[in-house]
C-alpha cells in the first residue's frame, strides 16, 4: 500500500483573501455590496425550500425506484452467485476439485474464464442518503450571488486575490 502512495494526484486548495478599500464612501458602498448578497442569499433559501416542498412527492417515487433496481441487482447477484458456485463445484475453473475434468486447467484458456471470481453483492441504498441526492440533483446548485457581490466589492475599490497551494500529496520542490 505504501508504494501506492506516492500515486496520488496532489490536492489543492484555492483561498480567497478580500482587501476592503478604506473611507467612509467605500464602506458605504460595501455595505450595499453586502446587502444585496444578503438578499440574493435569502431569496436562493426561498427559491430551495420552495423546490423541496415541489419535489417531495416525486422523491418517494424515486426511492420506490432505486429498491426496484436494487432488488433486480440483488436478484442478479443471485443468480451469479449460484453459477460460480455452481462452475467450483464442477472444477471449471481450474482447481480441479469438482466433478468435471477440466482440460482448460489454466483459468486463461478456459470459456468460463471472464466469470471466475466471486461476484460482489450490490449496495444497499439507504433511504437518507437517496433522498438527499435526488432533492440536491433537483433543487440544489449555486444560485450565482457570489461573482456579482466581488464585482460589487471591486467597484467600491476592494481587492480580492486567490492563492493555491498543494495540501496533500505535493511533490517534493528541488
Amino acid at each position: 500500500m505504501l508504494a501506492l502512495s506516492g500515486c496520488a494526484a496532489p490536492r489543492h486548495e484555492t483561498t480567497t483573501h478580500r482587501e476592503a478599500p478604506t473611507g467612509a464612501a467605500a464602506q458605504a458602498c460595501l455595505e450595499a455590496c453586502a446587502a444585496r448578497l444578503e438578499t440574493c442569499k435569502q431569496a436562493c433559501a426561498e427559491t430551495y425550500q420552495a423546490c423541496l416542498k415541489r419535489v417531495e412527492p416525486e422523491a418517494g417515487e424515486h426511492y420506490r425506484q432505486v429498491l426496484d433496481r436494487y432488488a433486480a441487482d440483488l436478484e442478479r447477484y443471485r443468480s451469479d452467485l449460484y453459477d460460480y458456485q455452481f462452475q467450483i463445484w464442477v472444477g471449471w475453473y481450474g482447481d480441479n476439485g469438482g466433478i468435471w475434468y477440466n482440460p482448460w486447467h489454466h483459468p486463461w484458456f478456459g470459456p468460463w474464464s471472464s466469470s471466475s471470481y466471486l461476484p460482489s453483492p450490490p449496495a444497499v441504498p439507504t433511504r437518507d442518503v437517496v433522498l438527499a441526492d435526488f432533492r440536491e440533483s433537483r433543487c440544489g446548485g449555486d444560485c450565482g450571488c457570489q461573482p456579482p457581490y466581488d464585482a460589487c466589492f471591486l467597484a467600491c475599490g476592494g481587492k480580492i486575490s486567490t492563492v493555491t497551494r498543494c495540501v496533500e500529496n505535493c511533490p517534493d520542490k528541488p
